[in-house]
């Protein structure tokens, strides 16, 4: 039987996740002022070694952010271009790593002070407003549901890293998606799917989709694909609740 483990969410539990979001938001809007900020002084106002400080401020490089380290007694730094709102642009492969460990982190309980409801409120804002309504609809699509039984648990397997790329990639930006797989009887198939919704009933992500073969809904684990890429052509969305009904069919109680 498997037990939750913290490091399958990457090294992120819920409370490191608000931790981050937080302390990121703080430091873009301290700097958005355009004045020159002491490291030391940075540091200390957010609570952190100055280690932690400067990959706060890598990561804010790589959303966009133009800053520009000023000389001086424990130097600083300060932003060249300023944006209107104050706020931390993620780009989508990021705002869907950290939708997905924030559901891991819920269904595992691993919130002592039941904050996740603030949390995600908090982690919106960092969006830019152009791209709330894509984080909204994403929100929307992922689900946690009860652990599945301790015999479906057993058979639990790894993801390759590529595979998870793909699905999360496919899903974020609406194409169609196409992979091997292997079903609990062995038999392997191809399939060519529209990725609507995801669902985790730990330890399993469950993907959600419209088989374009089949033209019905289907449900797939995603430790039981073999390969996937997302194909060029993209897809519209459909009624979500449509979906959630299917997880009745493999057993899944949401």
């Amino acid at each position: 039987m498997l037990a939750p483990n913290p490091a399958m969410i990457r090294g992120m539990t819920s409370s490191s996740l608000q931790a981050r979001v937080s302390r990121l938001e703080t430091l873009s809007a301290c700097l958005s002022d355009g004045e020159v900020h002491g490291i030391d002084t940075l540091a200390a106002q957010l609570h952190v070694s100055k280690r932690t400080l400067f990959r706060d401020l890598a990561v804010l490089r790589e959303q966009g952010w133009e800053l520009e380290s000023a000389s001086g007694k424990g130097g600083g730094i300060r932003i060249l271009r300023h944006w209107p709102s104050g706020r931390m642009s993620l780009r989508t492969e990021d705002a869907v790593e950290l939708l997905l460990s924030l559901a891991l982190a819920e269904s595992m309980g691993l919130s002592p002070l039941g904050k996740h409801e603030a949390l995600r409120r908090q982690f919106a804002r960092c969006f830019a407003p152009a791209d709330r309504d894509l984080i909204a609809r994403l929100r929307k699509r992922i689900r946690t549901a009860s652990p599945v039984s301790l015999a479906t648990q057993s058979t639990a397997q790894t993801i390759p890293p590529d595979i998870r790329s793909h699905v999360y990639g496919a899903f974020a930006q609406q194409q169609v998606l196409a992979f091997t797989y292997v079903d609990g009887q062995g038999k392997e198939s191809e399939r060519v799917v529209e990725p609507q919704c995801l669902l985790l009933a730990w330890p399993y992500w469950f993907l959600l989709v419209w088989d374009r073969q089949r033209e019905e809904i289907r449900t797939f684990r995603l430790d039981r694909m073999r390969s996937a890429h997302p194909l060029p052509e993209r897809f519209a969305l459909r009624p979500a609740a449509a979906f959630w009904q299917a997880c009745n069919e493999v057993g899944v109680s949401l």
